[in-house]
């Protein structure tokens, strides 16, 4: 007899991208999962910052904040953002441009409302756990954390966090990495997982992704098996979003970006 489990479903760093999330959203229900968390920066690309913003409250995905929303949110003209190029530089600047004057108030209240971190607890018959979601680190949404991490770091940072399944974005790099550790003579695994991106992949291809974490009933922490994230990739229309972002005057400094993913 199969064991029952719940499935949760996480996305990441959308900016804006309202194709490549529509198509993330469609490949999302064919799992039904128990709920949906997004670990931030919905807005700031490809110019649907509203229609994305919508349509995550329309679905009521439960969100934190990411440093492009805290950015949008409290209608800052410059920011940290990433860059490859002084060409991609000054399409970041003009993009920030472009989304402050074209996000509604709503929307820019909304940013501002999303808390830093969701800190979830979970009751299973025989183990309970901690959940924490972030967009960076537990320290800062600026923050990189990545799998090429030494486990103590990332220890130090689920110590931060209080969890022991740590998720979240940022990097826009997908990966999920198992961590054995002891606590009180007892050999226990903690988990930390990053969702990659919905709208700005940089995992080496153009492929909106997403994770489906799956935890079992009989979740224990000594074993890991128990506790299964899923990285899922989806197609989608680049061309679309590149003549979007054509059409509201940015250049098109991420046109090869968004067709090769690097």
């Amino acid at each position: 007899m199969k064991r029952n489990e719940m499935k949760l479903a996480f996305i990441s760093d959308i900016h804006a991208n309202l194709p490549a999330l529509q198509a993330v959203m469609k490949d999302i229900m064919q799992h039904q999962p128990d709920d949906i968390y997004c670990l931030g920066d919905l807005v700031n690309f490809a110019g649907w910052d509203n229609e994305v913003i919508d349509l995550v409250k329309k679905h009521g995905i439960s969100c934190v904040l990411g440093n492009h929303d805290e950015g949008i949110g409290y209608n800052k003209t410059q920011f940290r953002f990433s860059y490859n190029s002084e060409a991609q530089f000054e399409f970041g600047l003009q993009s920030i441009k472009k989304v402050n004057e074209t996000i509604t108030e709503a929307n820019r209240r909304f940013l501002r409302s999303l808390p830093f971190s969701i800190q979830l607890q979970f009751h299973f018959p025989f183990y309970h756990f901690r959940m924490t979601l972030v967009h960076g680190s537990p320290v800062s949404n600026e923050d990189y954390v990545r799998q090429s991490m030494d486990d103590y770091s990332l220890l130090e940072l689920l110590d931060e966090a209080n969890a022991d399944i740590l998720v979240m974005g940022h990097t826009h790099i997908p990966f999920k990495k198992e961590i054995y550790t002891e606590e009180e003579n007892r050999k226990l695994y903690k988990h930390i997982i990053n969702a990659g991106s919905v709208g700005k992949p940089k995992q080496g291809d153009n492929k909106p992704c997403y994770v489906i974490l799956s935890i079992d009933e009989r979740f224990e922490m000594a074993n890991p098996g128990t506790v299964q994230a899923q990285i899922h990739y989806v197609e989608y229309n680049t061309e679309e979003v590149i003549q979007h972002i054509k059409e509201l005057g940015l250049p098109g400094a991420y046109n090869d970006f968004l067709r090769t993913g690097y």
